[in-house]
């Protein structure tokens, strides 16, 4: 059943329902299942949402105010991870040979075309720092020196200037062989 909000757009009266894009259907033990089969399958939620004929949002609000599947989802997606990682060691294993020879950069085998490796490894590294509740940045940390720091670092400079001999070498920074 549905009904009219405010602003005149359709809501649905049953919180069970989800949204085709045509019409409200009831969620069923086998949609949800079928949901999660094919995210675990696959790790593309508008991918898997289209496999049982719904929109990605109708998906998204069940997870809200489903915790068991909400839960489940969680579990789908680290199965997802699992098939990732297993089709990158296969493609190691297999000497690289993805369709185009020895140190091919792509595999084939994915669900929705070529995944590349690089890429691949990349969400690898971020999904097992949030497994343990790290992130990943990329590189070492910027460190910024402190205002101290830098007013010592300039000061040792000036020092330096002043020791020069006056009308040696040309001004910092200056090209060689530039001026008169």
């Amino acid at each position: 059943m549905t009904t009219s909000g405010p602003d005149g757009r359709i809501i649905a009266a049953d919180r069970r329902t989800a949204y085709t894009g045509r019409k409200w259907v009831r969620w069923s033990k086998r949609m949800k299942s079928d949901f999660l089969d094919h995210l675990a399958a696959t790790g593309s939620i508008a991918g898997a949402a289209a496999a049982i004929g719904v929109v990605p949002s109708s998906v998204y609000q069940l997870r809200r105010r489903d915790a068991a599947f909400a839960a489940a989802w969680r579990e789908a997606v680290v199965l997802a991870y699992d098939v990732l990682e297993t089709l990158v060691l296969g493609h190691v294993l297999g000497g690289g040979e993805g369709g185009g020879g020895r140190g091919e950069r792509t595999i084939v085998e994915g669900a929705y075309g070529p995944i590349d490796i690089d890429q691949a490894l990349r969400l690898l590294a971020r999904h097992r720092a949030a497994l343990r509740g790290t992130k990943t940045t990329g590189g070492a940390r910027i460190r910024y020196a402190t205002r101290v720091e830098t007013d010592a670092a300039i000061l040792t400079a000036l020092d330096a200037l002043a020791r020069r001999p006056a009308g040696t070498g040309s001004a910092p920074g200056a090209s060689p062989g530039a001026g008169a």
